[in-house]
C-alpha cells in the first residue's frame, strides 16, 4: 500500500499495474497473518506479512503478460488444480484451497489473551 491509500484502493491499483485489469473489490475474502507469514530475506532482514484478500469483479482492461517485469513472471487465469501445481510459497497452498471454495470471510481467531 502507498501512504494514505486504503486497502481497497491498493488492490485496484496493484491489479491494474500488475495485470492490466480494472477491478472493483466486492468483499473481503480473508485477513491472514501469523507464523506462516514470516519472511526471511537473503540480507538477514525479517518481516511478517498481514494479507487482506479481496473478491473482485473485472470491469475492464485486458489481461497482459508482463513476463519481463521483475515482479511478474506471467499473467493468466488458473483453475484451482493448475494453481496448486505452481511453485508457491508454503503459506499460499492452503490459502489457494480456501479461496477457490469461495466460502464466507475467514480469519484465524486469537490464540491468546492480552491479560
Amino acid at each position: 500500500m502507498e501512504m494514505t491509500e486504503t486497502p481497497a484502493d491498493a488492490v485496484v491499483r496493484e491489479v491494474w499495474e500488475e495485470t492490466g485489469l480494472l477491478v472493483a473489490p466486492t468483499r473481503i475474502l480473508a485477513v491472514l497473518g501469523g507464523p506462516a507469514f514470516v519472511v526471511h530475506y537473503p540480507n538477514g532482514d525479517e518481516t511478517q506479512y498481514v494479507s487482506t484478500m479481496f473478491d473482485c469483479e473485472i470491469h475492464g482492461g485486458e489481461l497482459r503478460d508482463r513476463g519481463d517485469d521483475d515482479e511478474i513472471q506471467a499473467a493468466r487465469f488458473f483453475s484451482r488444480d493448475e494453481a496448486l501445481e505452481l511453485n508457491l510459497s508454503a503459506w499460499l497452498r492452503p490459502v489457494i484451497l480456501r479461496l477457490y471454495r469461495r466460502g464466507p470471510t475467514w480469519f484465524d481467531p486469537p490464540t491468546r489473551s492480552p491479560a
